[in-house]
């Protein structure tokens, strides 16, 4: 997203990508299909008569993406191991 590039998705991971399906539908970024015709067709019509709707999903991508997402987890599993340190710190010396 943060490329401004729409997404193809062909599957997911049951349990912890659910959601990522209709995210991506709902908010106009990207297609869904399992059918490898249906996805070449998608594509080929992206880069032809539904240009505008290549342009439109583009420009959904950009206003969903979050840049600095990557650090926000990297800051957040930091304090995880340092709260765990801090436990593992406190069991060991009492």
């Amino acid at each position: 997203m943060i490329r401004g590039l729409p997404i193809i998705l062909n599957d997911y991971i049951a349990g912890q990508e659910v959601g990522n399906v209709p995210y991506v539908v709902e908010n106009g970024c990207g297609k869904f299909s399992k059918s490898p015709k249906e996805i070449a067709n998608i594509v080929g019509q992206w880069f032809g008569p539904k240009a505008h709707e290549l342009k439109a999903m583009s420009q959904n991508a950009l206003r969903l993406a979050r840049p600095d997402s990557v650090f926000k987890i990297v800051q957040d599993l930091h304090e995880l191991v340092k709260q765990r340190s801090l436990t593992t710190q406190y069991s060991a010396s009492t």
